[in-house]
């Protein structure tokens, strides 16, 4: 049964249009060693184990899609301003690197690891892994921690390649990077944000975007997609994620884990806006309307309201279903923003007096990147949309940590991750799910 909270769903970013290759064994073997050398990680001296030998340092890890890479972490909070390429913009931009000589952006401090480019096409909308991502802010209290995550990913993309897994990005497939981890380190917390892309949520949002602005009055974007959506959500997805966690499974077996030796968990979507009561500014009407600019946020009321209410919930009671199947736990993120989403009532965008040393307080921030592509001021990558900001991924960080100690020490399984108003990432407080 899904979580019970008034006029609260679920919901999955958006889904990003995939360059696919073949890569052979031996190229797998090359490109892990180089990406597995540069993952984000924390480390210590390994222990001693039993007989005095080393023991595996410890390890959690993220695979998924744009929601678990970092995706958005760049920036802190929205801002209607024109891009700056020498100012912070209010303190929202966090690329922005500051010297005596004046300041310049590097993207790169943020989405660590070479991520910021595709280094199969050298476009900026590479994985994306940023250095505030959830497994990081996490602060589990393992030796290291591994990001594998890529925003834009499909489950073929987690898939190892003996099993029809698709190298995305440069990278191999997430399961192989996986094995290789596997076999030198203790996994104690393998974490999944899968399907929103299989999904095609990208299109929908688009879609969505394009009848407010473009379309003629009244063109609701969910008459074109519930079918379509309640569909895939039936039967094509869901086996497509079951599959994903079987794969995983497998893996981890044949490197010497058993089940029970590590937490294995599916992970649904915040919802990046409120339903439509809950906007601070009204509909309106096109580029007229306070939630193209300042907002961000340029979505009808009908269109809104089905997003969060039907997809976002179907998406989330889909990997509820799957993780329940599959007897693995299940974090459910629906409300984790609940009055923190792109142009939700009592909160706000930065304003003059915020600055890169004393940003707009979490407590009073939008958590989601609103619209920063085809609004009247563009920011940054439009892959960035509706997802993460800095904020949400500290919030999400803190989810996973108290969700793991529960999963560890009690004998539930699914959670809900809320947060109390007025307050930031300190304000999570996790309830149990029943069925």
């Amino acid at each position: 049964m899904r979580a019970t909270s008034s006029g609260h769903s679920r919901h999955s970013g958006p889904g990003f249009r995939i360059r696919r290759r073949t890569m052979t064994a031996a190229s797998v073997t090359a490109i892990l060693s180089t990406v597995l050398a540069v993952s984000p990680a924390h480390s210590s001296a390994a222990p001693k184990g039993p007989g005095g030998r080393t023991a595996k340092p410890t390890a959690v890890i993220s695979l998924g899609d744009s929601f678990i890479s970092g995706e958005g972490g760049r920036w802190q909070g929205n801002v209607d301003l024109p891009y700056s390429a020498t100012d912070s913009m209010f303190g929202t931009d966090r690329a922005t690197v500051c010297g005596p000589s004046g300041c310049h952006k590097d993207p790169n401090r943020v989405y660590v690891n070479s991520s910021y480019l595709d280094p199969t096409t050298g476009k900026e909308n590479g994985c994306h892994t940023s250095d505030v991502a959830e497994i990081i802010e996490s602060h589990i209290p393992v030796d290291r921690k591994f990001n594998l995550a890529c925003s834009g990913a499909v489950t073929d993309n987690l898939l190892p390649a003996a099993a029809g897994g698709r190298p995305f990005k440069g990278k191999p497939p997430q399961a192989d990077q996986l094995r290789t981890l596997a076999n030198t380190h203790d996994i104690k917390l393998i974490q999944v944000s899968i399907s929103g892309n299989d999904l095609g949520f990208g299109r929908i949002i688009e879609s969505c975007i394009r009848g407010f602005i473009y379309g003629p009055v009244g063109q609701y974007c969910w008459k074109q997609f519930d079918w379509e959506v309640k569909e895939k959500l039936r039967r094509e997805v869901p086996d497509k994620v079951k599959n994903v966690i079987d794969q995983i499974r497998r893996v981890m077996r044949e490197t010497g884990h058993p089940d029970s030796s590590y937490v294995l968990a599916l992970q649904s979507y915040p919802s990046p806006v409120p339903l439509s009561a809950a906007y601070r500014y009204s509909q309106g009407v096109s580029v007229s309307s306070q939630r193209y600019s300042p907002g961000g946020c340029p979505f009808y009321d009908q269109d809104t309201n089905w997003a969060r209410l039907d997809l976002v919930t179907g998406i989330a009671d889909m990997l509820e279903g799957v993780a329940a199947e599959k007897n693995i736990h299940y974090l459910d993120l629906q409300w984790s923003f609940d009055g923190h989403e792109v142009c939700a009532k009592g909160v706000r965008q930065a304003r003059s007096g915020d600055t890169l040393s004393s940003p707009i307080p979490a407590r009073d921030a939008e958590w989601m990147r609103y619209l920063s592509h085809g609004a009247a001021h563009s920011q940054g990558q439009v892959e960035e949309s509706f997802h993460p900001n800095s904020y949400g991924q500290k919030v999400l960080g803190k989810c996973l940590r108290d969700f793991y100690d529960l999963a560890r020490s009690s004998g539930r399984r699914e959670y809900t991750c809320l947060t109390r108003s007025g307050r930031g990432a300190e304000g999570v407080r996790l309830k149990p799910l029943s069925r």
